[in-house]
């Protein structure tokens, strides 16, 4: 399939003249646009009538690459933006993307050619993908990073302080009487993961307490499945913990599970912390206490980035991290219902 770059590039002319010959814009020269059109005719390059219309005269489709939709933080962030978009009066294109997919550059060429696409947001693993950043790059699209583990200097980035927040949520169990901590991570290869761990140790560094052993640090990948095995282990041992912090609510039902299963009553016998305030954390029974992410506020501070940015990716020795704030959610699984 034929894109506007191939009409641009037979016709010897940009991708922008190509656009206005498409939408009929009347500045276009009288050869320039019979070039054009020759050049659509020759490719057979048919422009996608639905994706004209949502372009609204500017940058108004703002794009979203979901690596995972089922899962609770990609769900929850599209819901977001979804939200933040209807309030700002754009649209936003949302396309799946799979890393090794085969000739991905051509899949995104269209996605961004047919949605008419300025800006986009790069969730968590794709904000680190040096690749797709730099073809984004050459395609002068404005980006903004959700959470990712390093800066870039053409990309601002929005994130909560994954390190502040795991730190609180140990301070906060030190404070119910809890030094006993297991730590349930997330993916390895996450930034998040390596963060809220990280947050995690300097609670204890301090207070001035030991760090957990090697046997209270699991690594999940933050599905229910690896979280339920993680909670095994970790409830298994001979000096189990009084308390686990899961790095994601999913991992934390499923150690609520396990303990079930084991007999155990939470709060009494062990507390259990989660992170997002993902659904099921207010719908597994005791109710998890978590972290919540502002997901909405991440998602129109990344609006007013792309309001602000203009037409055209400046590069610059560092870009702007907006940090945004999270709250610390008390529930059943800490504290005894009253």
């Amino acid at each position: 399939m034929s894109t506007i770059y191939d009409v641009a590039e037979l016709a010897g002319v940009s991708a922008k003249t190509v656009s206005r010959v498409v939408n009929e814009d009347k500045a276009v020269k009288a050869s320039t646009r019979e070039k054009v059109l020759a050049a659509m005719a020759q490719l057979d390059y048919r422009p996608n009538a639905q994706a004209r219309s949502l372009r609204m005269g500017g940058k108004t489709s703002i794009g979203l690459l979901l690596e995972d939709p089922t899962s609770g933080y990609q769900g929850r962030f599209h819901h977001a933006m979804l939200a933040a978009c209807m309030e700002s009066r754009k649209y936003l294109a949302v396309e799946l993307y799979e890393q090794g997919m085969p000739d991905w550059q051509a899949y995104l060429d269209r996605f961004i050619t047919d949605a008419g696409i300025k800006d986009m947001l790069l969730l968590p693993t794709l904000c680190d993908f040096g690749p797709l950043k730099s073809f984004l790059k050459s395609r002068n699209i404005n980006c903004v990073l959700i959470s990712p583990s390093t800066p870039d200097s053409h990309y601002a980035s929005v994130a909560m302080d994954d390190r502040l927040a795991a730190r609180d949520v140990v301070e906060y169990l030190f404070g119910l009487g809890h030094t006993k901590i297991a730590h349930i991570g997330g993916h390895p290869d996450h930034a998040a993961s390596i963060l809220r761990r990280n947050g995690f140790y300097e609670a204890y560094d301090a207070a001035g307490l030991p760090r957990p052993p090697a046997s209270y640090m699991e690594s999940g990948y933050f599905s229910f499945k690896s979280g339920f095995e993680a909670a095994e282990r970790l409830l298994a041992l001979p000096d189990r913990p009084t308390a686990i912090f899961a790095c994601n609510d999913e991992m934390a039902a499923a150690t609520c599970s396990v303990a079930h299963k084991a007999g155990l009553r939470i709060p009494d016998n062990l507390a259990v912390v989660g992170f997002d305030d993902a659904p099921i954390s207010s719908s597994v029974w005791p109710a998890l206490t978590t972290v919540r992410q502002l997901y909405l506020e991440m998602a129109r501070r990344s609006i007013e980035i792309f309001d602000a940015a203009g037409d055209t990716v400046i590069a610059s020795d560092r870009q702007v991290r907006h940090i945004i704030p999270h709250e610390l959610i008390i529930r059943e699984t800490t504290v005894k219902p009253d």
